[in-house]
């Protein structure tokens, strides 16, 4: 490394993209200066800051980019507590590992909870040590850092990105054995993906971390190490979400997910005083039966049960989801950490469609997780009630509606409070688009999530094509597909590039991956329930027939 290049300032005062100087950085040095053993590449080069270019987003080799001999490290034991030393790395990465450390939590990640404290020294200490994670976390701060930047631009990104992927691919052709790098690589990756609005993709990196999840654990040995149980909630949250909204079911089995109750039951049990394990505990138990829900639905969808069989079952879920609720342990609810006071919430916006300071709805930390699980809650209740096989009644559809409602309100709370975590209106993203079939269908409820979506985009988190569609076909309004407000408003350039690549790259897909196609459409689908009170009085029937259709039909 270069000793005369001055130090990046903090990447929290620093609003600007880094201009960091030309030059030539081998990560070999860099790496062999490190106190663990990580092997040595030759001849490459750090991508440089200067945005001087713009490779395509793409999973294949960089060209000049592409290292002679990637690192394939399995880092089981790294230190869980003190910030990593990183100094030791070229500048450019050092300013971005500093930005996401100081920025970005585990909400981004869509972890409620992360009792370990994994998303900040493991996941980085891991990265110090396997060069394709390494860059795929540089990318998912480089990424954050440029939404901020009123001149962000994509190649900030995109060049960490492709390195990333090009490694990754390296990596895998040269050695038989996985490594724990190579599974949190392909997750980091696919976080990358879903931030993009890239499903397509997303869902090839799911297969493949599915394939190196279970060669490298098992149920019960992923859950002796912080890094197996990340890995496994991590993998777990879109194994649910695709299985759910796709019909097919998890790929991990009941084990997977019953073996993370136990455990964090059973060091709730050990540690009654620590509230950190109750909440993961309780995040846990509410993905058991989200996964329960997804094989009865992909059963339905391949008729392996009656109507009558699937009615049964489907009310069962439905109590073991309020049964959930209402066992949530004393603790995760105490008054004394409930937010009452709102300063400045004569301020709240005059189309706001829920009143965003309504008592009960938000608790400060450490029960900030109890807010965002009260919100999967209802959302998750949502979905259940559109997958039954009975007629909705008007009584069902107002209690849908209230949902939707208490859905408004505490995505309207954490926007506004001035203590919500960073990245903590992200992790709601799916609640909002759920409760948005539900919620009251007038001008003043649809302008108010255009609203949120346009926001959590701002935010980075990008809608893909197939959702903004089925929103514009609710909301009859076209414009949607492009935006989501009128005149552009808040449609940045570097808003309109992403959107443009991410809409590019599901359009290639339609030729080369058919079967992911097909899921994904299925997935968005189910956000066309109706124009009513969720469902219109025409859809029970089409929900049968789908119901009876596999998704990769």
């Amino acid at each position: 490394m270069d000793e005369d290049v001055d130090e990046p300032e903090s990447a929290t005062s620093q609003t600007s993209a880094p201009n960091f100087p030309l030059r030539r950085s081998s990560t070999t040095s860099s790496f062999g200066r490190q106190r663990v053993g990580a092997g040595h590449r030759q001849g490459s080069e750090t991508p440089s800051g200067d945005g001087t270019s713009s490779p395509a987003l793409s999973t294949g080799p960089t060209g000049a980019h592409t290292p002679a001999g990637p690192h394939c490290l399995d880092a089981a034991n790294v230190a869980s507590s003190g910030r990593p030393d990183w100094t030791f790395l070229p500048h450019e990465l050092q300013f971005y590992l500093s930005y996401l450390y100081e920025n970005i939590t585990h909400y981004h990640y869509g972890a409620v909870h992360d009792a370990d404290d994994f998303f900040r020294p493991i996941l980085v200490g891991l990265a110090l040590r396997n060069e394709a994670l390494l860059y795929a976390v540089v990318c998912f701060a480089a990424y954050h850092h440029a939404m901020r930047d009123p001149n962000g631009r994509i190649n900030q990104f995109l060049q960490y990105y492709s390195r990333s992927v090009t490694l990754l691919l390296e990596c895998l052709k040269k050695t038989e054995k996985y490594s724990v790098g190579t599974l949190l690589t392909i997750l980091q990756l696919a976080t990358i993906e879903e931030y993009l609005g890239d499903w397509i993709n997303l869902m090839g990196h799911q297969k493949a971390a599915f394939e190196v999840l279970t060669n490298l654990f098992t149920p019960q040995s992923a859950m002796q190490t912080p890094v197996g149980r990340a890995a496994v909630t991590w993998y777990a949250r879109y194994d649910v979400f695709i299985g759910i909204m796709g019909n097919f079911g998890t790929s991990l089995s009941r084990e997977w997910f019953l073996a993370a109750v136990e455990h964090y039951e059973s060091r709730a049990a050990a540690e009654p005083q620590n509230v950190g394990w109750k909440i993961e505990a309780c995040s846990a138990r509410l993905r058991l039966v989200s996964m329960e829900m997804s094989l009865l639905y992909a059963k339905g969808a391949k008729q392996e049960v009656t109507e009558e069989e699937y009615t049964a079952e489907h009310c069962a879920l439905s109590a073991a989801l309020d049964d959930w609720k209402n066992g949530w342990d004393p603790a995760l609810t105490d008054a004394a950490f409930l937010v009452t006071n709102f300063p400045g919430s004569q301020a709240a916006e005059s189309d706001d469609a829920a009143n965003p300071f309504g008592p009960g709805a938000l608790f400060r930390a450490p029960l900030f997780a109890s807010t965002l699980l009260t919100c999967e809650y209802h959302s998750v209740a949502l979905m259940h009630a559109s997958q039954s096989a009975a007629k909705l009644t008007e009584d069902d559809r107002s209690r849908l509606m209230e949902r939707a409602h208490a859905i408004c309100q505490i995505c309207g709370t954490v926007e506004l409070w001035p203590q919500s975590p960073p990245g903590s209106l992200i992790i709601l993203h799916s609640c909002l688009a759920i409760a948005a079939l539900y919620m009251r269908p007038d001008a003043r409820h649809h302008l108010w999530v255009r609203r949120k979506f346009a926001v959590l985009e701002t935010m980075g988190y990008i809608s893909p094509i197939t959702m903004r569609t089925r929103m514009a076909e609710l909301f009859h309004d076209e414009s949607c597909i492009r935006w989501w407000l009128p005149n552009d408003e808040g449609f940045s350039p570097l808003l309109q590039n992403i959107r443009a690549i991410a809409d590019e790259r599901n359009a290639m897909a339609v030729a080369t991956q058919r079967e992911s196609l097909q899921q994904i459409h299925h997935v968005f689908s189910r956000m066309n329930l109706g124009t009513g009170d969720g469902l219109a009085e025409g859809d029970d029937s089409a929900r049968a027939e789908e119901k009876g259709k596999h998704p990769t039909a």
